[in-house]
């Protein structure tokens, strides 16, 4: 049953893409010469302006094969906006049809903010130990990001110039994390 639901979902979908392009398809109809003023452009009208040639073709085939579906349903449906047309049905299926959000969703949210309890947590036990050891004066930053081995020569810990050391010498921090 999920499969099938995907796929109405998915055509949906497409007749809304659909109804945006005949949106903006309708405006550049207002724009074209022999515009009728309309503030809205039927689906016909819209049709018969940019391929007048296949609105005939179609109404002609349609009429030889069945002759009592043209005039009174399609002829009428085609009254209506493009848009609409292909927006109502696709909305429609779209909301019928929509992903569920159920237990999946439901267990991914609760473990995101599992997660964040838990940095919270994490933090708060850190905190405390920095105030039990009196080291809560100390600052974290971009240089604790820095490799343990700096790989080129242009590579300087903190605020230093790369000519501050030698190639491959890695600063000593021993004398109370200050550097000197």
């Amino acid at each position: 049953m999920m499969p099938v639901m995907r796929i109405l979902f998915y055509i949906g979908l497409g007749l809304m893409v659909a109804a945006c392009f005949t949106a903006a398809a309708e405006m550049a109809a207002h724009a074209m010469p022999g515009d009728k003023g309309a503030i809205i452009v039927s689906a016909r009208d819209l049709w018969y302006t940019f391929w007048p040639k296949s609105l005939l073709v179609f109404e002609i085939r349609v009429n030889r094969l069945v002759p009592w579906l043209l005039d009174p349903y399609l002829l009428g449906l085609m009254k209506l906006p493009a848009w609409l047309i292909f927006g109502a049905p696709g909305l429609t299926l779209m909301i019928k049809a929509r992903p569920p959000g159920g237990v999946n969703y439901d267990n991914e949210l609760r473990e995101a903010q599992e997660s964040f309890e838990l940095f919270d947590e994490l933090t708060r036990l850190a905190r405390a130990e920095q105030v039990e050891n009196g080291t809560s004066h100390e600052v974290h930053g971009p240089q604790d990001l820095l490799p343990d081995h700096l790989m080129g020569e242009d590579l300087a810990p903190d605020a230093n110039l790369p000519t501050d050391f030698e190639a491959g010498e890695i600063p000593s921090f021993e004398d109370g994390g200050e550097q000197k």
